[in-house]
């Protein structure tokens, strides 16, 4: 048999490492491998935070402390007593976070912000908060109001209430006696308080009007005083001002004498005159001749009449207009111009309120009014379609004389997105008034929302947002 070498035998008695084996082997390289990468990447440097993170990180941090600092103050804790239970962030319904005081109004309108729980002395906090870090915080009870609120009503205020209602009525009382010993000679001790009573009168007159004022109509606290003298019994109407208004009243209802009534000047007395009349005359002439171009001499009195209107309009109301539903005595002064009457309707006060009223009992001046409106639209609707068309040709690089306005119409969006909001905006729930302009080029229509202002929001609505209002 032929020798073999030592090198071929070594060879040849190599031992072979099974199929398995092998993949045994790749699989703990193939750990060592991601072991090592993962020991790179721990020691490798880390991603920082990005900058809006920090900054909501360093918000909800000054909440906290605001939160903690609110609740040392309301009960007297320690402030290493207090425990920060939880934070989560919310989106409010409105600009009351969710805590609304019970007599105020707040704006509809989505508000970003956190609910901070915390606790101490074994009870829990709630807290609500805007995005601000310095702007809107409140601790909010179980019922949903403010914790302060139900503090409010307490007996002290009502304590001073009254204290200061005692110090007013023992002053008008003394008053009422005194204006009483003038009108009758009466000693004081032989004037006796028959009763007191507080009251709200209708209006500024309390409830004892003189015939020939006018007095504001609105409710006015006071009190009613009873004195007898005599076998005599006398009412006294007064406010709740311990030197204001103070009336003897007799039993039809008006002032015993103008004498008796003390400050009432401030409730606005207008008396009827001819200088006044003279006067309004002559101003009613002067807006005649404005009106209509006449020489002044061309104008003539036909005839003027004392009246009381049923309201501050002066029988002649302009349709967009409130007024005070308050008698309001004036007059009724008809002139001619080259055959044609005019009605010209005044107040009392010579230098006060007066209309030229027209025949469907408008003031001359609303037709004049509506018509200046109408313009005035009109230039804001053009420029906003000027706007628009400017916008488009930007947008398709169109031709301006190919951009046609297709339509417009007059609407109310139902908030400030102008009928086209975006995804993440947010928008004040109110009725805004604008436009929709649709114009079109190359077959293609575009449909531009707007406001009522010639140079603000305009938007360029596509039909997704438009599916989406």
């Amino acid at each position: 048999m032929p020798e073999i070498s030592k090198e071929r035998g070594a060879l040849r008695w190599r031992p072979r490492l099974s199929i398995a084996t092998k993949v045994a082997a790749a699989l703990i390289v193939a750990s060592l491998l991601l072991s090592a990468c993962g020991i790179r990447r721990f020691l490798g440097p880390r991603a920082e935070p990005t900058a809006v993170e920090e900054e909501a990180d360093e918000t909800l941090s000054r909440l906290i402390e605001r939160a903690k600092e609110d609740l040392v103050q309301a009960t007297s804790a320690e402030a290493d007593e207090i425990i920060l239970v939880s934070t989560e962030e919310v989106e409010w319904g409105d600009t009351s976070l969710d805590c609304p005081y019970p007599d105020e109004m707040y704006a509809q309108m989505i508000t970003p912000g956190y609910v901070i729980v915390l606790e101490s002395g074994g009870t829990t906090y709630d807290f609500h908060t805007g995005a601000d870090p310095e702007g809107p915080l409140v601790q909010c009870t179980e019922d949903g109001t403010p914790a302060g609120v139900a503090a409010v009503p307490t007996e002290e205020p009502a304590e001073e209430t009254q204290m200061v209602a005692d110090d007013v009525l023992p002053r008008l009382i003394e008053r009422a006696t005194e204006d009483l010993m003038q009108a009758t000679s009466a000693e004081s001790d032989a004037i006796s308080v028959v009763s007191t009573e507080e009251v709200e009168w209708s209006d500024t007159s309390l409830g004892c009007q003189e015939p020939n004022k006018m007095y504001a109509q609105m409710i006015t606290p006071g009190y009613l005083i009873v004195l007898e003298s005599d076998g005599n019994t006398y009412d006294y109407h007064t406010g709740n001002d311990p030197e204001g208004p103070l009336v003897h009243c007799t039993e039809d209802g008006t002032p015993a004498s103008a004498a008796l009534t003390l400050p009432t000047e401030s409730v606005g007395v207008i008396t009827m005159d001819e200088g006044a009349l003279t006067l309004l005359i002559e101003r009613a002439k002067e807006d005649l001749v404005q009106a209509t171009g006449a020489e002044s001499d061309a104008v003539t009195v036909v005839s003027t009449e004392e009246v009381e209107w049923s309201d501050s309009s002066l029988g002649c109301p302009d349709p967009d207009a409130m007024y005070a539903q308050v008698i309001t005595p004036g007059y009724l002064i008809v002139l001619e111009s080259d055959g044609n009457t005019f009605n010209y309707h005044t107040g009392a006060d010579p230098e006060g309120p007066l209309v030229q009223c027209t025949e469907d009992g408008t003031p001359a001046a609303s037709e004049m009014v509506e018509v200046a409106i109408q313009m005035v639209a009109e230039d804001v609707l053009s420029r906003l379609i000027e706007r628009a068309t400017e916008d488009l040709i930007q947008a398709t690089s169109a031709a301006a004389d190919k951009i046609t306005v297709v339509s417009t119409e007059e609407v109310e969006w139902s908030d400030t997105s102008l009928g086209c909001p975006e995804p993440d905006g947010m928008y004040a729930q109110m009725i805004t008034p604008g436009y929709l302009i649709v114009l079109e080029t190359g077959s293609e229509t575009y449909k531009y929302h707007s406001g009522t202002d010639p140079e603000g929001p305009l938007v360029q609505c596509n039909l997704e947002a438009d599916s989406e209002e």
